[in-house]
């Protein structure tokens, strides 16, 4: 039972760290095989984007390679030493996106910490909420991030480059997202918000430098829909993408 409880809050502090302390949670693209046909990732966590402090936990996480055309293939997730590791085969070489989901499900805030379950189960509980969070990194040479069809997540993000300038785009299960407040992150005390997203999704990028890897990320907290055992929904995403 300790060992349970000990587990939800180390992954509650996961999703409430960045609220807190600025501690972020990322997929990023470390290099390619010599062929280029295989894609090297790691999920790290911490306050230094890109240098990992510690491996996040592997409950409840998956990740995905999904190609040009759409199709979704899963992706093994390994530990090393303070991050976690993924290998993407390429079949050609055109962009793709790797991401990994966490849906933690509903969690309340009890006297004795976090545990599993909504108001149903902690009726006294001082919170409740429902979780997942997302991380997002394109992979491959060829082909442009530009106007990219939507993952179809319930949050993410997507960079471009063109005649408008650098723009990152934020997407609410496959929608355009107004409103939302862009940060982004390029290493220890060094975050820049970008504002909030206009009507098609979009927020520029343009104040930012153009030869640092950058990690954008995004957080909304919805109420629950009437009925709900938990009180709302948290969603958060990043996006990492190397310097240019």
């Amino acid at each position: 039972m300790r060992r349970t409880i000990l587990s939800v809050c180390t992954l509650a502090a996961f999703f409430l760290a960045p609220l807190a302390w600025g501690h972020y949670t990322w997929l990023a693209r470390t290099h390619y095989s010599p062929s280029g046909d295989i894609a090297y990732l790691e999920i790290g966590h911490g306050h230094d984007f890109p240098v990992s402090e510690e491996a996040p936990s592997t409950t409840h996480l998956q990740a995905f390679l999904v190609n040009d055309g759409g199709e979704r293939k899963p992706l093994r997730i390994t530990k090393e030493g303070t991050a976690l590791k993924l290998e993407a085969p390429l079949a050609g070489r055109e962009l793709a996106r790797v991401y990994y989901v966490r849906d933690r499900g509903v969690i309340s805030q009890t006297a004795d910490g976090w545990k599993d379950g909504g108001r149903d189960q902690h009726p006294g509980a001082k919170s409740s909420i429902k979780t997942t969070q997302y991380g997002i990194a394109w992979v491959g040479f060829q082909g442009t991030t530009n106007n990219a069809k939507p993952l179809g997540l319930e949050l993410e993000l997507n960079y471009e480059k063109g005649i408008r300038g650098r723009l990152v785009r934020v997407m609410r299960s496959g929608k355009p997202a107004r409103g939302v407040d862009v940060l982004a992150v390029m290493g220890e005390d060094s975050e820049v918000a970008l504002g909030k997203t206009d009507a098609q999704g979009y927020v520029s990028a343009d104040k930012l430098p153009v030869d640092k890897a950058m990690l954008f990320s995004v957080r909304q907290e919805l109420p629950a829909a009437k009925g709900a055992q938990y009180d709302k929904t948290v969603l958060g995403c990043t996006l990492s993408i190397p310097g240019e």
